[in-house]
């Protein structure tokens, strides 16, 4: 009988390690068909070259961007061109819907990093804002492109780079001959991040704003900063902003809302001659969120009529044909697939000899399904976890967040903010943790080195290792995507990209907010939460990924249901509650997903750190490639 048992433990394990390879397979597999897909979409099939160009800005910084440059495009016949412009807390990436589909109708685009943000320099306060923010230098440099109708320039930006454009149009008209023709707002004000105000600056340029009717920050009650965040006294909301005396005198040319005749209309072209140039005002209005503008067709739609009028496209192609939702769905596909690989990579390297001593004899068991005592533990703590989870987000972005938290040796205010928001629930999941194990776990046969929570020498610097390998190689496939195909895998606001040396070496200052988290939260869930609850293995996990986010989501539901409701945010008055909404997204993604990879793992080592570190790693660097850093003074 001792015998069989042992032969059906190993068919067993050779079937568990031939379904890994199976789910590795499948892994690269999905992430190669994003790296096709994406590059196709993204070049329309090979119409459009694109480059990724790094420069140094006429105030001697370094500045990264994307050139998309059409094949129709030639010093014979040059084309349009039109600079677009992530928002703060972002990157070049996030502009993509508006530079593929400008690039299909012909116009070069340049796709810009802001100072301090994606690849571009890093800079200090006091030096961040000069040449706006490179935006002045990336007009520049477009039209020195030999391919590019210099008459014709065009700037779009998102938010902060939306703001920024007002600084880069006053430098403009210093010049004897300005360049810019045309600009276009997206979901941001004219005034810039310093507080000057750039209404008298248009002149007889086309300018647009997409006002969104849901912005976190802008069109409370008027343009001015004070409207940022929604401050708490604030009568009048976003969604009414076109009625605003604010709208009437953009639209009347900055000449006051008195002289303005009628009501103002969304969509509409308000023209007048200025200097014998018949010069264009637009608002659009689209229901929609801050964050949203960069992610909708609606607002794609307006770009491609804005600048197609103002600028006239080389190739016109209806503004509601669009091929940038493909580009989102194969840059999902790899989003997938590389979740998948660090779990498929993981357990595969258990079959090798150097880390099968990470690898348990048969797949780990949960304990027994909660009844009595057991269940009141499971869900009080389940549901309290998840309360102070909410409660505590809140508070920690407000109180810690402002746009210039600078620690010199932790130069980004976002991803300090989350950071410490991580290290303060990881505690308390530490609390709640040995409060079961002391007042139940132990009594009810629940062992801490059984389940894993302990620990060798040996099996510690193994574990570290297998962690880092499995990282190492699945970035290695995202730097290999970005070098090969210019695709990197992301969904909306959740982005894996590649990153440079100085991102990786803030992202290890930042590295033990998250280990505290992802580590604890992996142990939590695999080592005293692993039970048969549904009677089925997998429901446990689900319920466990759920309320992992669910105080998070049930935050997001209180600040845009209110919001939705009666055209306020619940919480707003700082920029830590303005942007709370908006960073909740990336967060309820990763605290659903990452129960996934560990229990994966763990099953297979009785292991919760190999996972644990695995998530602590990737969460950090996602936050710290994919937002602004500002150097200290």
């Amino acid at each position: 009988m001792q015998e069989t048992n042992k032969y059906l433990k190993g068919d067993k394990m050779k079937k568990t390690a031939k379904n890994a390879k199976k789910w590795l397979l499948i892994a690269i597999a999905l992430m190669l068909i994003s790296m096709i897909g994406t590059s196709a979409m993204q070049t329309c099939g090979g119409r459009i070259t694109i480059k990724e160009l790094s420069w140094e800005s006429t105030a001697g910084h370094q500045l990264s961007a994307y050139l998309y440059k059409p094949k129709s495009a030639t010093a014979k016949n040059p084309a349009p061109a039109i600079v677009t412009v992530e928002g703060w807390y972002n990157n070049k990436s996030m502009q993509d819907l508006y530079s593929i589909e400008l690039a299909r109708r012909g116009y070069v685009v340049l796709a810009l990093d802001m100072q301090g943000h994606g690849d571009s320099e890093a800079l200090t306060w006091e030096k961040l804002y000069s040449d706006a923010s490179g935006e002045n230098s990336a007009v520049e440099l477009a039209a020195s492109l030999p391919y590019v109708d210099s008459k014709k320039i065009g700037i779009t930006g998102h938010s902060s780079g939306g703001d920024m454009m007002g600084a880069a149009i006053a430098m403009d008209n210093q010049r004897k001959v300005p360049l810019i023709a045309a600009a276009l707002y997206q979901a941001s004000i004219p005034f810039d991040d310093t507080g000057v105000d750039h209404r008298g600056d248009f002149g007889s340029r086309n300018v647009g704003i997409v006002a969104d009717q849901y912005d976190e920050f802008f069109f409370y009650g008027g343009f001015g900063l004070t409207s940022i965040a929604g401050t708490p006294d604030v009568k009048d909301v976003p969604r009414n902003f076109l009625k605003n005396n604010e709208a009437k005198n953009f639209l009347n040319f900055n000449e006051g809302a008195a002289g303005f005749k009628g009501e103002p209309k969304s969509d509409t072209y308000y023209s007048k001659n200025i200097n014998g140039t018949t010069a264009n005002r637009v608002m659009y209005t689209p229901a929609i969120t801050h964050p949203r503008v960069t992610f909708s067709s609606v607002c794609v739609s307006h770009a491609v009529d804005f600048f197609e009028k103002s600028l006239g496209a080389p190739r016109p192609i209806a503004s509601n044909n669009q091929i940038w939702l493909w580009k989102t769905a194969f840059n999902t596909i790899g989003l997938i697939g590389f979740f998948m690989f660090l779990a498929a990579f993981t357990i595969v390297m258990l079959g090798s000899r150097y880390f099968e001593c990470l690898k348990t004899a048969e797949t780990a068991q949960p304990i027994a399904r909660p009844a009595g005592k057991g269940k009141a533990w499971f869900w009080g703590t389940l549901i309290i976890s998840a309360l102070f989870s909410g409660y505590s987000f809140k508070v920690i972005l407000d109180k810690i967040l402002t746009k210039k938290t600078i620690i010199g040796f932790l130069p980004q205010t976002s991803t300090l903010s989350v950071g410490i928001w991580c290290v303060v629930c990881g505690i308390f999941a530490v609390i709640l943790m040995w409060l079961f194990y002391n007042y139940y776990g132990k009594s009810n046969g629940i062992s801490v080195q059984e389940r894993g929570v302990m620990m060798g020498k040996e099996i510690f610097w193994k574990t570290i290792w297998l962690a880092l390998l499995t990282i190492c190689v699945a970035f290695g496939i995202l730097f290999f995507a970005d070098y090969f195909f210019k695709a990197d895998f992301r969904f909306y606001v959740v982005a894996l990209r590649t990153f440079k040396s100085d991102t990786a070496l803030i992202a290890l200052r930042f590295l033990p907010f998250f280990l505290v988290f992802y580590v604890i939260n992996s142990i939590s869930i695999n080592c005293f939460n692993y039970n048969e609850l549904g009677g089925k293995k997998w429901v446990n996990i689900v319920v466990l990924a759920i309320f992992n986010a669910l105080g998070v989501i049930g935050y997001d539901i209180i600040q845009y249901g209110t919001f939705f409701a009666n055209g306020k945010t619940a919480f707003r008055g700082t920029l830590g509650l303005g942007i709370s909404g908006i960073w909740a997204y990336p967060t309820i993604f990763f605290l659903f997903a990452t129960p996934f990879i560990t229990r994966a793992i763990y099953k297979h080592t009785k292991n919760p750190y190999i996972g644990g570190i695995i998530n602590a790693i990737v969460v950090t660097i996602m936050c710290c490639a994919n937002t602004a850093t500002v150097l200290g003074s």
